[in-house]
């Protein structure tokens, strides 16, 4: 088999996992919202498991009532599947939140700060007491982080299910009120904690647990709830036998998800006599309702489509309901990557360093700058338009595109750091497909003796070299390099830094944008000087910073309008991959601010990424994450070279064609003392194990107005929450193309942390 069919054969393996695994609080619950009662009266129900009839052999038992079977609704094909993100479900038991501490899923429910630089994990998960999962306190104190209905706030109690190692006294502070202490036995043993009334609130809910000593041990909590569960917790939510969720009688499941278009939630329960009641509860308020019964049921939830939605599944008729096949599907067919052309024979790779997504017209129809050749491209290439750099700066940034590495696992955050030669870089793939590899920047960072590549056949840093430093001067050279090898395959980056301070006026630009200008910045503004930026700038003068960059963007897209022309001259445009993208953007004053490497706003993190090559990208907007660590695994699908084992990111020829139909999560790292992610229209900034901050983009793009804690802005900050922190917890050991995307992951995520 040639390299590029067992590509292509890996990468529909690949899709079909993390896209069928696209399969499968802070709203009200099913029945949990007033006077109705939730009481557990069934002992068995309580208990953990309460497991489905099985044989002796661990098999399914024929249930005692046959299963109804829907009626065929025509082709449709799951997108998020509830069974493979089942460590996402957040489970209700006796009317309370129920947090079992021992699964994976805990992660969801913490915070930590940079483990890089000293800061310290409160907890150790997937831990074991005996027999008994648990989560460990590494120190003497711990949080969690839990969203919790209206009516669940209202009960003011907590339990928890202790291990201590000697007898004492726990100090509980709740959303930083006055501690409540309770007597704390050696071992085992439960705790009920009655919290003052008013402490705790809908919404998002602090708990900070103070011991006497360290290593103490967590079953699981329990919070809100009219019945307590016994002692074993009513933890189990998964039977690995039937591949089925479990949700007892008196429980439920909720996710919290980002409703795709035209969505349907569907399910099998082999037991006839079980009922699985569905509520809807979407950003807005509206709900949707309905019951899932027999085999292939499903609730239309298409009137929810594209709103963060909390989805609640509670029993009903049954002692318990194993849910399997459980998914959101959307009509027809799933989606097939369309018959590939022939792999590209030239890639040209450029970064423009700092260009901003919110200034280029395809990206932004808003934007100021004249740029008529990305206008051209955008007719005849896929668009990413939810595209971040996993560094705020260029150094991380350019590591993180490399290597298909989170800063997390490469750790290149300085200039003093080196990449190790071991990592298979994107001029290591171009190599092994046979091309020429050339590469040039004026970006000061990138230079294969920091670790940015070893297979270079010609390279040269502009900055290191002491040549100019104009976009003209990057090209020239460029072309200089592969002009002798323009009959062969070539591969080329070109790192350009125009949009990159210091900003210096570009003609016929500047006179469009703004020509009236007489100033002291009136051909340049950077940091160069002896003091960094200037301060104090009045508003008139930054409008004409602002032109200055915008000169520039335009400069840009007239240099890469001859440059295809060139391309097109020798022949070999149809030929040709094309990658745009920048390593960062930079902020204008939109929060008081100039320059870039000190926030997680969309000004910095937010980049085009442009793709042009036919054969295997169509014309198209992609409105899904998509991170820089995807692009070399995309060059090297597109290129037919073996995907390392080592890369974190994913292929994006898939979701070019369409192939992903669930919004994925778009992540950043400030250095690993902050992120920012995005899914949809929703967006979240985390400060270590600071209070997040929230923002609707649609609504909110400049994000001027933090939502975190208002009214409705629960199940919005839950959808961003749980794949956040599941992402930063195995952040170094994640990979894309096993366990998916953190908003969406594949069955192999919860199967490899032993759930």
């Amino acid at each position: 088999m040639n390299h590029r069919l067992l590509l292509s054969v890996i990468t529909a393996s690949v899709i079909a996992s993390a896209t069928a695994s696209l399969l499968a609080g802070c709203g009200k619950g099913t029945k949990d919202q007033g006077s109705t009662t939730n009481t557990t009266t069934d002992p068995k129900v309580a208990e953990s498991g309460a497991a489905p009839a099985t044989k002796p052999d661990g098999t399914p038992a024929k249930p005692d009532v046959a299963p109804v079977k829907a009626a065929a609704r025509g082709p449709e094909h799951a997108v998020y599947s509830l069974v493979d993100n089942r460590l996402s479900a957040h489970l209700t038991r006796g009317g309370g939140l129920l947090v079992p501490a021992g699964s994976a899923g805990f992660a969801k429910y913490i915070r930590f700060a940079n483990v890089s630089k000293g800061g310290k994990k409160a907890w150790e998960l997937r831990q074991k007491e005996g027999d008994v999962p648990v989560a460990r306190l590494a120190g003497k104190s711990a949080s969690v982080f839990v969203p919790l209905t209206a009516a669940q706030a209202g009960r003011n109690t907590l339990r928890m299910r202790l291990f201590a190692k000697e007898a004492g006294t726990m100090s509980l502070r709740v959303n930083e009120n006055k501690d409540v202490n309770t007597a704390v036995e050696q071992g085992w043993s439960t705790i009920e904690v009655a919290i003052p009334e008013g402490q705790i609130k809908e919404g998002e809910n602090a708990f900070q647990f103070f011991m006497k000593s360290s290593g103490n041990a967590v079953a699981w909590l329990q919070i809100g709830a009219k019945a307590p569960v016994a002692d074993d917790g009513a933890t189990a939510f998964y039977d690995a036998a039937q591949k089925a969720v479990l949700v007892p009688k008196e429980g439920q499941l909720s996710w919290f998800v980002m409703m795709p278009d035209k969505a349907k939630l569907t399910a099998d329960l082999a037991d006839g006599s079980c009922q699985v009641a569905v509520l809807a509860t979407a950003e807005d308020g509206a709900t949707v309702e309905g019951k899932l019964v027999g085999i292939g049921s499903a609730v239309d939830l298409a009137a929810l489509s594209g709103k963060a939605t909390r989805l609640d599944l509670e029993t009903s008729g049954c002692a318990q309901a194993a849910v399997a096949n459980a998914a959101l599907v959307v009509p027809g067919e799933a989606p097939q990557v369309a018959q590939r052309g022939e792999a590209p024979k030239y890639v040209l790779f450029i970064i423009m360093d700092s260009l901003r997504a919110d200034r280029v017209k395809p990206f932004n129809p808003k934007a100021r700058p004249e740029a008529p050749t990305f206008e051209k491209l955008a007719e005849s290439s896929s668009l990413f338009l939810q595209h971040y750099v996993q560094g705020n700066e260029s150094q991380v940034s350019h590591a993180s595109m490399w290597t298909s590495m989170y800063l997390a696992k490469h750790k290149a955050l300085k200039m003093g750091d080196k990449l190790p030669e071991r990592y298979v870089t994107i001029d290591d793939v171009a190599k092994k497909a046979g091309m020429f590899v050339a590469g040039v920047s004026a970006n000061g960072y990138i230079r294969p003796a920091r670790g940015f590549g070893t297979s270079w056949d010609k390279y040269v840093n502009h900055i290191e070299s002491k040549m100019g430093l104009k976009g003209v001067d990057i090209i020239e050279k460029g072309m200089s390099f592969i002009t002798p090898k323009k009959d062969q395959p070539w591969f080329l980056y070109l790192g350009m830094i125009d949009t990159h301070v210091t900003w210096r006026a570009k003609q016929p630009w500047m006179d469009k944008y703004d020509g009236g200008y007489k100033g002291r910045f009136q051909d340049s503004f950077g940091d160069d000087g002896p003091g960094g930026f200037a301060k104090d700038l009045t508003d008139r003068e930054k409008d004409h910073v602002r032109a200055l960059y915008d000169s520039n963007v335009s400069y840009q897209d007239d240099l890469l309008g001859k440059l295809i022309e060139k391309l097109q001259a020798w022949g070999i445009w149809d030929q040709t991959m094309l990658i745009i993208t920048a390593a960062h953007g930079d902020a204008q004053w939109e929060d008081g601010r100039v320059g870039h490497a000190g926030s997680q706003k969309q000004t910095l993190i937010h980049v085009p990424l442009l793709v042009r090559y036919p054969p295997m990208f169509p014309a198209a907007k992609i409105e899904s994450g998509t991170e820089g660590i995807d692009i070399t695994p995309t060059l090297a699908d597109a290129l037919g070279v073996a995907i390392d084992p080592e890369w974190q990111g994913m292929s994006l020829v898939g979701l070019a064609n369409g192939t992903v139909g669930y919004p994925l999560l778009a992540s950043s790292s400030q250095y690993e003392n902050f992120h920012g992610g995005r899914i949809g229209h929703w967006k979240i900034r985390l400060a270590g194990s600071g209070t997040p901050q929230l923002y609707n983009l649609a609504k909110d793009s400049g994000e001027k107005k933090d939502l975190w804690g208002t009214p409705g802005s629960g199940i919005a900050a839950r959808l961003l929450l749980d794949p956040m922190w599941q992402l930063r917890n195995w952040n170094a050991e994640w990979k894309k193309s096993q366990w998916g995307n953190a908003a969406v992951v594949s069955s192999r995520f919860a199967a490899d942390l032993g759930e």
